[in-house]
């Protein structure tokens, strides 16, 4: 049962991690630092299976996820975890396939133009996790 930090590549990765690690060390639980890819990787000469694009995008998120998780943890303390597809769902199906005690991510400020107009990964998770998710405030993330 580990708690999941689901990080960006934005300077609001850090305070999630940061805060994920606090949670994860009081109960403890395992970290995963998570990560989810593009959806696509362009095609070189002679192309790539959707299988083997799928498998490279899952990759490099999880390279992405250890070099910030290194960043802000050092080496140890974490697993790094790379996904591919659509964030919200990614990191729900990922929650529950590994029983996650928390999910962990940071919300940023949008205009009600944009909240309407826009979806976005934390409302997903937030409206749709059968299990808690803390969201981080923007002005502290």
């Amino acid at each position: 049962m580990p708690v999941v930090a689901a990080i960006d590549r934005t300077d609001r990765a850090r305070s999630v991690i940061e805060r994920a690690k606090v949670l994860a060390d009081d109960a403890s639980l395992e970290l995963h630092v998570v990560h989810v890819g593009e959806s696509t990787v362009p095609h070189y000469k002679g192309g790539y299976e959707p299988t083997g694009a799928e498998v490279i995008s899952r990759q490099k998120a999880k390279g992405i996820a250890r070099d910030i998780g290194r960043d802000v943890l050092g080496e140890d303390g974490f697993r790094p975890v790379g996904l591919q597809g659509d964030p919200a769902s990614a990191i729900l199906e990922y929650a529950s396939e590994h029983d996650a005690a928390y999910i962990v991510v940071s919300a940023r400020k949008r205009s009600p133009l944009k909240q309407t107009v826009f979806g976005s990964v934390t409302q997903g998770l937030l409206l749709n996790a059968d299990r808690p998710v803390v969201s981080i405030p923007p002005d502290t993330a």
